[in-house]
């Protein structure tokens, strides 16, 4: 009985041991806004930031896919605080969304984030994302993956205004 105690625990810390990258990953996101409103600024000098926003449509859709990301980041928070309980397929099952939706954005710095957080977790549990998938498929898919269904929303329309845009 011990045994399978102390099994529980060491998996318990194995959930623990990468935490410094999921909160590397949910700082980043979360600082995206900023990030692309100094980026802005720096572009458009001594101009006023709501003129330019209304003139140019392309810094307007970078603006709002940059917005994304805290939305992003709560979500993973949120998927984290699952693993801890050691609901593993509500985990992996946000990361491949997550990742998906991070592709459609085209946002390769938070795609390949993504790529690494599924790759630790996968890591950790030997659960793969398709399998989470389905897993969550069979099981409350839509009420559980509500948040990161929205975002991919969000990111498919992104993606055609930047098609229509040329960009």
């Amino acid at each position: 009985m011990t045994a399978m105690k102390a099994i529980n625990i060491n998996t318990q810390t194995d959930y623990h041991k990468y935490d410094k990258w999921f909160t590397i990953a949910k700082v980043l996101l979360t600082l995206a806004p900023f990030i692309a409103l100094i980026y802005m600024q720096a572009f458009i000098g001594g101009s006023n930031l709501s003129e330019l926003l209304q003139q140019n449509p392309e810094i307007t859709l970078t603006f709002l896919v940059s917005m994304a990301g805290p939305f992003t980041a709560y979500l993973l928070s949120f998927a984290q605080k699952h693993l801890y309980e050691e609901d593993v397929p509500y985990m992996m099952a946000h990361l491949a969304l997550l990742f998906a939706v991070e592709l459609l954005l085209r946002n390769g710095v938070y795609a390949l984030l993504m790529g690494c957080l599924m790759f630790l977790v996968y890591r950790m549990t030997g659960m793969s994302p398709l399998e989470a998938l389905r897993l969550k498929w069979k099981d409350h898919f839509f009420r559980d993956l509500s948040g990161c269904i929205v975002l991919m929303v969000f990111a498919m329309f992104c993606l055609f205004v930047s098609l229509r845009l040329g960009m």
